[in-house]
């Protein structure tokens, strides 16, 4: 997604040069508030219970590019595992901080529908939103 959008608007910034325009557009930079907002739009909610590490699986969507996880009431340390063909899961070597209110990304350049679980540090409940 972010791939197309930088086409159109390198597309873009030709066609208003072509026309006459006095300013010069430029790409959108990664991490481009359009790409986010539409990625957010599709977040979901979640909740892990106590006695556990990890949450049920989900799965990535075409709508991101990366796995964003916003916590509830309280930060976590949490990382992914990517389920594999076989059943099983290949964890991220490290933890991430994931505050409580706000984005923060967990894993970058996912596949589209990939399957995965977040792993937490702490066996704490734990509720929030995803967008992946």
């Amino acid at each position: 997604m972010r791939k197309n959008l930088k086409t159109l608007a390198m597309a873009a910034s030709g066609l208003a040069l072509a026309l006459g325009g006095s300013t010069v557009a430029v790409a959108a930079p990664q991490g481009d508030v359009s790409t986010q907002v539409s990625c957010y739009d599709g977040a979901s909610s979640f909740s892990k219970a106590s006695g556990r590490h990890t949450t049920s699986v989900f799965k990535t969507s075409t709508r991101c590019n990366d796995i964003n996880l916003k916590m509830g009431s309280s930060g976590r340390y949490v990382k992914v595992c990517f389920k594999l063909s076989s059943g099983s899961f290949d964890c991220q070597s490290d933890y991430k901080w994931a505050p409580s209110g706000s984005w923060k990304v967990i894993a970058t350049n996912v596949r589209d529908f990939q399957e995965f679980v977040f792993f937490f540090q702490t066996t704490g409940s734990a509720s929030g939103s995803y967008a992946a």
